[in-house]
């Protein structure tokens, strides 16, 4: 007894039975293809009962003593290693949309939630085949009957669902939110990227997920973005490149995913008209730390100088410290304790350095480098604080008028 057979014994739709219409024996061809009613009941009311149930099978949870035939179905033994023992709500959802076919999923779909569609869908572009004995649970489960079953998902499967759905156009936007990597190399779509594009992007990541991003793109890119970064970084993501393990595709599909909608939603902001732009790159820039801030301008610079400009009126950089009156530089070193100005140096160029010992007496400077030498190692999470804080305070100055910044006033001063 075949597949479809056991269907037909489980549902009373063998396919020999007679139709009971009104309209006669005599339909035509047409009607005959076409079922005047849904081929499955409460469908809907059905999936969203087992989306709140517990996994178990339906076999135990929905017994028919009424037909021995389903119950001969629905207690189909299944083999130990089966990945439905394994499966969740949603690919089981998945599976089911599968076996009744496009034109009756493209009619379930529109009734379920966003968040429902977006993890059905890409359980339904990795679907290869479904076993009899797996097909036989699932229909049972959701009490199901189609008369012309499919045993392959795939991409396409969940293309030509959305679009009976949706429509071609709304589908291939779903495809490309949910399933942008199916069959394709993790994270190949940022190799096109430009290299200060993809640190903005990989910016309030951890240096865990930059190296994971890093060791899956084109060497190059993954070099020019390195050293961009800066020097603590850039020497903890080496480490971590140099020592990291083999990672679990379940682990590279959600950080690819999650990476291809932040790249989409920075591509979206392009889009916009290009002060707006400006502007949404220069608050992204202004939550960076100032090296990489820097590295960043400085290179936007060399391919677009007006940009580079523009940005720095908008930011305040390390060349912005160092070009700063220095009395007002020494007036707010006056309120910070040692500790806090040893963390503000930590890990800065000479320049900085060298600026900030400028604002200080040679007795003060004495006791910060003891500072710093009894408190090192210092967390950088600590540092990136103090200098934020800082910059910041010198940002709201220069904005307000009661700072002054060679090279940025337009008034001279003598």
């Amino acid at each position: 007894m075949n597949l479809n057979d056991l269907r037909a014994h489980a549902y009373g739709a063998a396919s020999g039975k007679e139709n009971d219409t009104s309209n006669g024996a005599h339909s035509n061809t047409e009607n005959e293809r076409t079922p005047q009613k849904p081929l499955f009941r409460d469908v809907n009311a059905q999936m969203d009962s087992i989306f709140r149930s517990s996994k178990k099978l339906s076999r135990e949870e929905h017994p028919n003593p009424s037909n021995s035939n389903a119950q001969t179905l629905i207690k189909v033994p299944a083999d130990e290693s089966s990945a439905q023992k394994k499966d969740s709500v949603y690919r089981r959802v998945a599976k089911f949309l599968v076996l009744i076919g496009v034109d009756e999923a493209a009619k379930i779909l529109p009734h379920l939630s966003p968040e429902q569609t977006e993890k059905i869908i890409p359980e339904i572009a990795t679907i290869r085949t479904i076993s009899d004995d797996e097909a036989a649970v699932i229909l049972a489960e959701f009490q199901g009957l189609y008369k012309h079953v499919t045993e392959k998902g795939g991409k396409e499967t969940a293309r030509a669902i959305l679009e009976k759905a949706y429509g071609s156009e709304k589908a291939e936007e779903m495809l490309k939110k949910v399933a942008p990597f199916s069959g394709a190399r993790p994270f190949d779509y940022l190799n096109d990227a430009k290299s200060e594009r993809l640190l903005l992007l990989l910016n309030d990541e951890s240096n865990a997920v930059k190296a994971l991003v890093l060791s899956n793109i084109d060497a190059k890119k993954a070099a020019d973005v390195l050293n961009l970064m800066t020097d603590s970084d850039k020497s903890d993501i080496v480490k971590r490149l140099a020592k990291m393990q083999p990672v679990s595709p379940e682990v590279l599909q959600r950080v690819d995913q999650a990476m291809h909608e932040k790249a989409l939603a920075l591509l979206e902001n392009d889009k916009s008209e290009s002060m707006d732009g400006r502007n949404a790159l220069a608050e992204i820039l202004k939550k960076m730390s100032p090296d990489a801030e820097s590295s960043i301008i400085s290179s936007l610079s060399d391919e677009d100088p007006e940009l580079g400009l523009d940005l720095r009126r908008r930011l305040f950089t390390i060349d912005d410290v160092l070009n700063a009156d220095d009395k007002f530089i020494q007036q707010k070193l006056r309120e910070m304790q040692n500790i806090d100005v040893v963390k503000l140096i930590a890990g800065k160029p000479d320049s900085f350095r060298k600026k900030i010992f400028g604002c200080v007496s040679s007795g003060r400077r004495a006791e910060i480098l003891e500072e710093e030498e009894i408190s090192s190692p210092l967390r950088k999470a600590d540092c990136d604080s103090i200098t934020n804080t800082f910059f910041s305070m010198l940002r709201r100055a220069y904005e307000d008028g009661n700072l002054i910044i060679k090279g940025r006033n337009d008034d001279v001063y003598v």
